[in-house]
């Protein structure tokens, strides 16, 4: 039990330049028994070469290739083909510490958690690091405050809510219906709060284990200056939504009035960084919400 594998999934698109530190963090781990599930998304670049080579010198590396789909459809077979008892996931522009699989294991062991959650570093161009998330090293049941779990760890002013800071046990994933989606952007928040209601505890880890470069041509910056961002986050609230109320997941209806605030105040966030003023983005939000599901939430009046 104290040493079952890790399977690690990593979509790869046409970033060979980074591609080698992120497999070698993942590869050089304290935690040794992983499976590193590499999928090429068909890059046109050297990737495919390097992946292979990682392949040819490591059997703990698997490496898949596929037309261009997208991360998504990439990830969702990673997940259907992953033979260890805990999944994560990188994206391949960034890199981890050697330590936190072991640390994100032994918390999730040590609190009989389904899910241990580490704190992560934005790193920019300069090499700068700077640790994001409040968070304390502890364990929550999350069906003793659904309520007050949300508002501490996913609505707070500086939330974690991506995928690849987090280690899962694998059952829960595999046992779901929940998979990637295609958003451009926000799909890793829906992914982690539609399996919400199938985790009981949680495992924090304060230290900034994971990398998240900043790049000002990466898929969210590109994806923000391409897309109407209030569309994209109104059809993925409303996607939520609309699979709690499926589910009969009663008792986590109660946070989709604040989850509405804080796809709001990240529809702002993100316009802001594609060059938008305010007022544009107020006037996009306003026509884009009219009738939406997200706006009944946002006003109170809920359907």
């Amino acid at each position: 039990m104290c040493n079952e594998m890790i399977s690690v999934i990593v979509p790869c698109y046409n970033l060979a330049g980074y591609t080698r530190k992120c497999v070698d963090s993942i590869l050089n781990q304290t935690y040794k028994n992983i499976e590193l599930i590499v999928i090429d998304d068909g890059s046109t670049d050297e990737t495919p070469e390097i992946l292979q080579e990682y392949a040819d010198k490591d059997k703990r590396v698997v490496f898949v290739r596929q037309k261009n789909q997208g991360a998504g459809v990439a990830i969702n077979y990673g997940i259907s083909i992953a033979k260890g008892a805990y999944i994560t996931f990188v994206d391949n522009d960034d890199w981890i510490e050697d330590a936190m699989y072991e640390k994100l294991h032994t918390a999730l062991i040590k609190n009989s958690a389904d899910m241990a959650v580490c704190n992560y570093n934005l790193v920019y161009e300069d090499h700068t690091k700077y640790c994001y998330s409040k968070m304390k090293n502890e364990s929550v049941n999350v069906y003793d405050d659904v309520y007050g779990y949300f508002m501490k760890y996913c609505a707070c002013p500086q939330p974690n809510n991506y995928t690849w800071t987090r280690l899962y046990k694998a059952e829960i994933v595999r046992d779901s219906d929940v998979r990637f989606e295609y958003y451009p952007m926000g799909a890793d928040t829906l992914f982690n709060f539609k399996l919400l209601p199938r985790v009981r505890r949680v495992a924090f880890v304060e230290d900034g284990l994971y990398n998240y470069v900043q790049r000002q041509n990466s898929s969210v910056y590109t994806a923000a200056k391409k897309h109407n961002i209030a569309q994209v986050y109104a059809d993925g609230f409303e996607a939520l939504a609309n699979y709690y109320k499926e589910k009969e997941y009663t008792e986590f209806m109660c946070v989709l009035p604040f989850h509405a605030y804080t796809r709001l105040r990240s529809i702002y966030f993100y316009s802001r960084l594609s060059g938008l003023s305010d007022k544009e983005i107020t006037d996009n939000v306003i026509k884009t919400f009219a009738g939406r599901k997200i706006a009944d939430y946002l006003t109170g009046v809920i359907k």
